[in-house]
């Protein structure tokens, strides 16, 4: 019974660490402000800074779940838009040279009238 409990610790230990590992980059969106309303013929300057982590190589750009652009710098800025009525949800994504997103990711959401 004690081998069993201590190779279910040893398993959580050894599962936690790599969630853990996969985690330790970051993505902060300095602007848009999340939740800004903008004009529908407006094109906005997306402002990042990425901190991508141990297998990050570069940056997607998704506005809606769809690829626009594909960045390579770790701090910049970027243009986007317009944009149709209604809500939209801009995402800068952490990916390997594979093209895989990492799990590190930063997303704001802007509404377009």
């Amino acid at each position: 019974m004690n081998n069993r409990i201590l190779k279910l610790i040893l398993f959580v230990f050894l599962s936690g660490s790599g969630m853990v590992f996969a985690a330790s980059g970051k993505v902060t969106i300095t602007m848009p402000a999340d939740g800004v309303m903008i004009g529908s013929s407006d094109k906005i300057e997306l402002s990042y800074e990425v901190v991508p982590g141990p297998d990050g190589d570069h940056l997607h750009l998704n506005v809606d779940g769809k690829r626009v652009d594909v960045l390579r710098q770790l701090k910049g800025s970027a243009g986007i838009g317009p944009f149709a009525s209604g809500k939209h949800q801009i995402c800068l994504v952490v990916n390997t040279k594979g093209h895989v997103p990492t799990g590190v990711e930063g997303c704001v959401n802007v509404i377009s009238k």
